[in-house]
């Protein structure tokens, strides 16, 4: 019990958010975290292995759905697998349009991030799971997608 506690007080201090206490802060930290993740997953190097692997749990499961078929990944590799799979382009995600409340990054969030392939016309939707600023899962969602002028 005592180690438990331990152990759980040392993973709140390897939080590096702490200082992010507002929701709409927390949203914007945690969403810019994702895009960074996959921007780093989607290049190589020492560097990019670095953050992947100061920001992602090694158990961490990231899985894409693309149709009927869920295609897993584990850890850095998961998250570079899912880079390459999506090849995006851009991303956007949606703003904290709500009160702004108190809140503490370091708990456990998600956050929504979609990322976009214009050349191919497919949109890959991830929900990312953050424990202690640690991205502890991600699970996407890829479809196509048809836009134009509208009126």
């Amino acid at each position: 019990m005592v180690l438990t506690i331990l152990l759980a007080g040392l993973a709140v201090q390897n939080c590096d958010l702490t200082a992010i206490k507002g929701g709409r802060a927390v949203h914007e930290a945690l969403s810019r975290r994702a895009v960074g993740i996959m921007a780093a997953a989607a290049t190589s190097g020492s560097a990019s292995d670095n953050v992947l692997n100061a920001l992602i749990d090694k158990d961490a499961v990231l899985t894409v759905i693309v149709g009927d078929v869920g295609l897993p990944g584990k850890g850095a590799a998961g998250a570079r697998s899912l880079a390459k799979r999506m090849n995006a382009d851009e991303y956007r995600f949606l703003g904290w349009d709500y009160m702004d409340i108190p809140d503490d990054a370091c708990r456990s969030q998600q956050v929504t991030v979609d990322f976009i392939a214009n050349r191919e016309k497919r949109i890959t939707r991830i929900n990312f799971t953050f424990e202690n600023g640690h991205l502890m899962g991600a699970e996407g969602w890829q479809h196509s997608f048809a836009k134009g002028p509208f009126p």
